[in-house]
């Protein structure tokens, strides 16, 4: 399954390149913009109102991938009409950022800092746990919000049950998308990029609700999910096409 999620991004990826790279490059000016206004001024209005536009154009880049893994050609109209969809997700994430940011800076230091060691150590291990979790459940929230045109917190939601019924699937997807971040600083976050793991959690995303789709519909398959059915069309796609011909089509 993830062999078939990264061949699957990595040819959107390649096939979008230019539009990727544009998002990324704003991207990256805006979280320095936000890294600069936190260590100047802490936790400013400015510094909320940056953090709010990068969550705002993640959301957008998000509408955008959701349409790129859906073979759809982006435009950038579509990034208007996405900020129209995703304000109110930008506001959900920008309080979730500012809450789990005052988590690891104040909260988790008071608890190590408490004369209990044991117990101090022990909530400090749990907020920590419980904020990992929280953003390797949310790899799906964009996914389900845009594809089922669900309300913010019932998107979370059906977030957390995707999480929890795809756990190690789930965690594989958090350390690629982890290790791609690293990678990216090398390169100023321009490659891959914020916007490749977001088209990323969009394929993975669209591959596992076409499971539960095939579940609504046949409830006695349980486990027996016929993949090489559901993925067909993806497979004739993609699976038809070399790597030389990926990255090098005029050759072919």
């Amino acid at each position: 399954m993830i062999t078939f999620l990264l061949r699957k991004s990595f040819v959107h990826c390649w096939d979008n390149l230019y539009t990727l790279l544009c998002v990324n490059l704003c991207l990256a000016m805006l979280m320095g913009l936000c890294v600069y206004l936190a260590s100047v001024q802490g936790g400013s209005l400015p510094g909320l109102g940056v953090l709010y536009l990068c969550n705002l154009l993640i959301g957008t880049t998000s509408v955008v991938a959701k349409k790129v893994s859906d073979y759809d050609p982006p435009h950038i109209s579509l990034f208007f009409l996405g900020a129209k969809t995703v304000w109110k997700d930008a506001l959900f994430f920008t309080g979730c950022v500012a809450l789990h940011g005052m988590v690891l800076s104040s909260i988790i230091p008071f608890y190590l800092a408490l004369g209990s060691r044991l117990a101090g150590l022990s909530l400090a291990v749990l907020l920590f746990w419980v904020c990992v979790i929280w953003w390797v459940a949310m790899i799906y929230y964009y996914p389900v919000r845009l594809r089922l045109n669900l309300p913010v917190f019932t998107a979370a939601r059906k977030a957390f049950l995707l999480f929890t019924d795809n756990l190690s699937l789930s965690f594989a997807i958090f350390l690629l998308s982890a290790v791609s971040l690293m990678v990216s600083l090398v390169t100023s976050m321009l490659l891959p990029g914020i916007s490749l793991m977001l088209l990323f959690h969009q394929v993975a995303g669209r591959t596992l609700l076409l499971k539960y789709h095939y579940l609504e519909s046949h409830p006695r398959a349980k486990k027996d999910i016929p993949w090489s059915f559901l993925l067909k069309d993806d497979l004739d796609l993609i699976g038809g096409r070399s790597m030389k011909g990926i990255l090098f089509p005029w050759k072919e």
